[in-house]
């Protein structure tokens, strides 16, 4: 008797359901709340539906709920449905904490994050002297928790958001997986990250030494950029007598496309610099003029040397200008496109692979030195910018090499 029950339970909640599904089937609503029309058109049908949902939901739906927030999260979902760690979605607030990421200076942490191929969050790299530097986040690091949440890859936005959601001074718990798989549980600060991202040295016989540790663009109304940085230490440097130049981009995780082509186009002779390609096959060049500088080079770089600082790279050895040395490069060879949007949302997106002078695509596959060179064991897992001078195998090379020149 009990199962009988049962069946009869089942035939009248499946008889409700029926009801409804007819309603919609049938383009009608008994209380003419909505009428989802459909359409041999699949972008009108699909506005229709997205209509017809929100009138139902704002007419017949038992809870409170906010809209806008509802309308974010499903446009969100959108995006991040295309599975591709690159393209995101931004709400109003976290679309001006992504923009201040790329201009001179934000507060938060410092660490540049990607998904991996097992949707994870990975550390790129921290920019150095960061807070998330001095506290020992290091590239490959997994990033699992933001306190105390766990966090995916599909969840990136929001724990980025998370990280930066607080002023200077403030601290952010966080939970990453180091290499060896060990979890370790950090309260890392927030400060100003600053985009101070060029400096340099002189060296003996006259060489010198710049570090570039990201590509950074001026702040709306402003001027100070990784370029503008690059042109006025290399005029310092000129002035104390440079007759030969190393650039280190070792765990360099890139920037912006324009900056980097600004500081390419003081090196390069006149000529393509790095240019893009659509799905559909448009090009779009960046080039040098006529003037350049003409000064033996070394171009230093590692695993963590990515995007900006590859198509730096690739353009200079294209063209004979550097000797590269070190380890092979990331090989991020994308491009993202910003769009913002009238309410301040916005999407970032990949729109294009890059190629280098000579016609080559670097995605996934790196770009490999001229001269390859690994640190010590004892520094394998190091930054570059740690490794005492004389012990760092790479750039000691490099100074080697240059001096023949």
């Amino acid at each position: 008797m009990d199962g009988n029950k049962k069946v009869v339970k089942a035939i009248i909640i499946t008889a409700v359901v029926t009801a409804v599904l007819t309603g919609a089937a049938t383009s009608f609503v008994k209380d003419n709340i909505s009428v989802y029309f459909p359409s041999k058109d699949d972008d009108k049908a699909f506005s229709n539906k997205i209509t017809a949902v929100e009138n139902i939901l704002e007419k017949k739906y038992l809870y409170d709920y906010d809209k806008e927030a509802l309308r974010d999260d499903a446009v969100q979902a959108y995006i991040e449905g295309l599975n591709e760690p690159y393209t995101h979605y931004y709400s109003a607030d976290e679309f001006s904490s992504y923009m201040s990421n790329v201009r001179d200076g934000y507060v938060g942490i410092g660490v540049i994050v990607g998904v991996n191929e097992n949707n994870e969050i990975e550390i790129v790299a921290p920019f150095e002297g960061s807070p998330a530097y001095e506290a020992g986040i290091e590239p490959g690091d997994v990033l699992t928790a933001v306190e105390g949440a766990p966090y995916s890859g599909d969840m990136l936005t929001e724990a980025v958001d998370v990280i930066k959601g607080g002023e200077k001074g403030t601290f952010v718990n966080i939970t990453v997986r180091k290499s060896g798989g060990e979890s370790v549980d950090l309260s890392v600060e927030r400060s100003d990250i600053s985009s101070d991202s060029v400096s340099g040295e002189m060296l003996e016989d006259d060489i010198g030494y710049m570090r570039i540790t990201g590509f950074n663009m001026s702040s709306e109304g402003g001027t100070h950029s990784t370029a503008s940085e690059f042109d006025d230490e290399f005029a310092a440097l000129t002035e104390q007598g440079m007759k030969k130049l190393i650039i280190d981009l070792r765990d360099n995780p890139g920037g912006v496309l324009t900056e980097v082509c600004n500081v390419a186009d003081k090196l390069l002779p006149e000529g393509t610099i790095v240019y893009t390609e659509t799905k559909d096959g448009e090009k779009k060049y960046y080039n040098s003029d006529a003037q350049s500088v003409d000064v033996p080079m070394v171009v230093l770089i590692n695993g963590n040397s990515a995007s900006a600082s590859e198509v730096l790279t690739g353009a200079l050895k294209d063209y004979g200008k550097a000797v590269v040395v070190g380890t092979k490069s990331y090989g991020k060879g994308i491009v993202q496109d910003v769009y913002p949007f009238f309410d301040g949302s916005g999407i970032s997106l990949t729109s294009a692979k890059y190629y280098t002078p000579n016609g080559v695509c670097i995605h996934d596959v790196g770009i490999e030195p001229d001269v390859t060179v690994e640190l010590s064991e004892k520094y394998k897992d190091s930054y570059a910018s740690e490794v005492p001078r004389e012990d760092d195998t790479q750039l000691n090379k490099a100074i080697e090499i240059i001096k023949e020149k």
